[in-house]
């Protein structure tokens, strides 16, 4: 939907961020992120329309000139007690609202200006000067006529100040501003002491690349060839090469690609320097299963970009011995490709043990049920894990992958909480004590705190140990920048999500995942073409389905997002849904516009079974699109009571109209959960 409109474009930035950026990683997020809230709260303060992030500065839309000038000094006033160097540019103009950015010479001309000015001032094109230079309060100063970079007349453009808070009336709480929320003080302290040690840890234990070029080597291992005769061991190869690529990833110093892309390199038939070329691979590891009896026979080779042979080795183990052949070839390949382990990744794979083998074959089976999710698959996984365990019950990842089956079991809603959740722990409990290193269960651990305890500090701590463990697991990449996500940390929350991305970018569920993030972070734009590649493919895909609806709405795409909605009422009404009231939806929209044709959608599903009493904060997320906000307020202290794990999101889901109501912001209180 574009519109055009005349407005006032406020941009803000923060003076040579890159440098910072570089100087001190650390410091510049922290500023970064303080800026972001400032600003955030701020526009939304003097009525105007925040439009995006953009590198370390914001776009935001007034229709009053005077309120973005008066927020502007806001922002003035803030940053200078918080030495934050930032400047501001001001110019109206008739601009293009096109779903959520704008274009045009307003933006252009308001970005232009605010780069010839020093850091903490404020410029004003010559059109706001006309309109607020009889204001009192103001002090204002020409500073000429500029030439500006595809503009085509010079601009006259002005320094503004305040020279009277009194008379422009408004009013700031700086501390308020750089808080998430008013907790109390010894909350604040505490939180203030977790956070430095979190920044610590993230810091120094963390890789803190923002692409993969900052990786010295990025690998490829493929899919086993079987050269036994036989394909009833599938299963057992899939497990091989999953577990070879957790090996590798425990190595710092390389991005290794996850499986469900390897696997998929491989199926688009492309030869080894074309995937290199295309996918940004230095190395490719080809291997193949030779003998599997009593003992295990694999052969490695390894190639360059080019696909030239750098090295074949054969490797054979007794079976009994299998966790240390991939240990062996780790060390064999790193060795190879020049990379020196640290003492903690020796120690990582020095450790091996007998396993027994029925155990082994056990936890296989399962193995290639667990990311089905389906209540059929789960029950599969967990038969054979509660096998393996009985078999050999000092083998801590038969404890934690049983862990993650009830996991899915309660948050897929196959088993009541009462039920799965002393199983979750009994399971986690025991899997950490014979193994603290096992990065699986400090992801569950995180995974929880996150979703189901409300801990945002133990689940950012348990991600850091994940991560210490094993950096290239993509999965735990990118939950983490979920939870980076929930506590506003946006520009952390897109390096995670892009590492995770680059691991493992031919993977649906990370597109998804990734896609979900981006709307969350303000880029609905690719969240949307990173979901309809995954419908392209496959058109039923829930999770794709569901961010594609997401990220439409955030785009303002409303024709897309009722076209998508036709998906969902049929998937959440079953039996109950009717093609003509999809129809009826469809007309209301054509005449009436979105929020008429939510009403109507809401009123359907108001009469599927059930469905509001089980789905709290979606329902409430569809009755703030009906603009039916008490109803969704309703629904979201009913979600909150039944500690709905949907409420972590309800700051980056868009309830951006309830922000500022007593009942949504005591809830947001209650959980402790930071504020936009």
């Amino acid at each position: 939907m574009t519109q055009h409109k005349l407005a006032a474009i406020m941009f803000s930035d923060i003076v040579d961020y890159d440098s910072l950026l570089k100087e001190d990683e650390k410091k510049a997020f922290e500023i970064l992120r303080k800026n972001q809230r400032i600003n955030k709260r701020l526009i939304r303060k003097f009525k105007g329309r925040w439009l995006k992030d953009m590198e370390s500065g914001t776009l935001a839309s007034f229709s009053s000139i005077i309120d973005a000038v008066t927020c502007a000094l806001a922002i003035q006033k803030v940053t200078i007690e918080l030495n934050i160097p930032v400047r501001i540019g001001i110019h109206q103009g008739e601009v293009i609202f096109e779903k959520k950015d704008v274009l045009g010479d307003g933006v252009n001309i308001a970005s232009r200006i605010h780069s010839l000015i020093d850091t903490h001032d404020i410029v004003i094109s010559d059109t706001v000067y006309k309109d607020i230079r009889n204001k009192e309060g103001l002090l204002i100063e020409s500073l000429g006529s500029q030439t500006l970079k595809g503009v085509e007349s010079p601009v006259g453009i002005y320094s503004v100040s305040c020279r009277d808070e009194s008379v422009l009336d408004f009013t700031i709480d700086t501390g308020e501003l750089v808080r998430p929320l008013s907790f109390k003080r010894s909350s604040i302290i505490i939180g203030i002491i977790v956070i430095a040690l979190m920044s610590f840890a993230i810091y120094y234990f963390i890789p803190k690349s923002t692409s993969s070029s900052e990786f010295k080597k990025r690998v490829l291992i493929l899919p086993p060839e079987n050269y036994l005769g036989t394909d009833t061991l599938d299963y057992l190869f899939a497990g091989m090469h999953d577990l070879l690529i957790g090996d590798m990833g425990k190595i710092g110093a390389l991005n290794v690609i996850s499986r469900t892309s390897a696997v998929a390199f491989k199926k688009e038939g492309k030869s080894m320097s074309e995937m290199a070329s295309e996918y940004n691979i230095d190395y490719i590891v080809e291997y193949s299963v030779l003998c599997y009896d009593d003992s295990v026979c694999t052969q490695f080779k390894v190639y360059d970009e080019k696909e030239n042979e750098l090295s074949v080795q054969d490797f054979s183990v007794e079976k009994s011995q299998i966790l240390s052949l991939y240990n062996n070839v780790t060390k064999d390949i790193a060795d190879r490709i020049n990379i020196t382990l640290t003492p903690q990744q020796e120690k990582l794979l020095s450790e091996a043990r007998t396993v027994d083998l029925e155990a082994y074959d056990d936890y296989m089976k399962g193995y290639q049920y667990i990311g089905d999710y389906s209540l059929e698959s789960l029950n599969k996984a967990k038969e054979y894990y509660i096998s393996a365990i009985k078999k050999d019950p000092n083998w801590a990842p038969l404890y934690a992958g049983l862990a993650g089956v009830w996991l899915g079991l309660q948050h897929l809603g196959y088993e009541s909480p009462s039920v799965a959740t002393p199983n979750i722990y009994e399971n986690l409990n025991k899997a950490l004590e014979l193994d603290p290193d096992l990065s699986d269960v400090h992801v569950y651990n995180a995974s929880i705190a996150h979703w189901m305890e409300w801990d945002w500090e133990k689940s950012e701590k348990e991600f850091i140990k994940a991560l210490a463990i094993n950096p290239n697991d993509a999965v735990s990449r990118i939950w983490y920048a979920q939870l980076l996500g929930t506590l506003q940390r946006p520009e952390e929350a897109k390096m995670q999500g892009q590492l995770a991305f680059e691991l493992d970018p031919l993977n649906p569920l990370i597109k998804c995942w990734y896609g979900a993030l981006l709307v969350a972070v303000g880029d609905c734009e690719t969240a949307l073409a990173l979901a309809e590649e995954v419908v392209a493919d496959d058109p039923d895909h829930a999770l794709a389905n569901g961010v594609i609806y997401w990220a439409a709405f955030s785009c303002e795409d409303y024709d897309k997002v009722i076209k998508s909605q036709k998906y969902w009422l049929q998937m959440d009404g079953g039996e109950q849904f009717n093609e003509d009231t999809y129809m009826e939806i469809e007309r209301i929209y054509n005449e009436q516009g979105f929020s008429a044709a939510y009403r109507e959608v809401m009123k359907q599903y108001e009469e599927f079974t059930n469905y509001s009493s089980n789905h709290p904060v979606v329902m409430a997320n569809m009755y703030v699109k009906a603009n039916q906000l008490d109803k969704a307020m309703v629904l979201l202290e009913k979600g909150f009571e039944l500690h709905d794990p949907q409420m972590i999101y309800i700051t980056v889901y868009p309830f951006d109209p309830l922000f500022d109501n007593p009942r949504f912001i005591d809830i947001v209180e209650k959980m402790n959960l930071p504020f936009p």
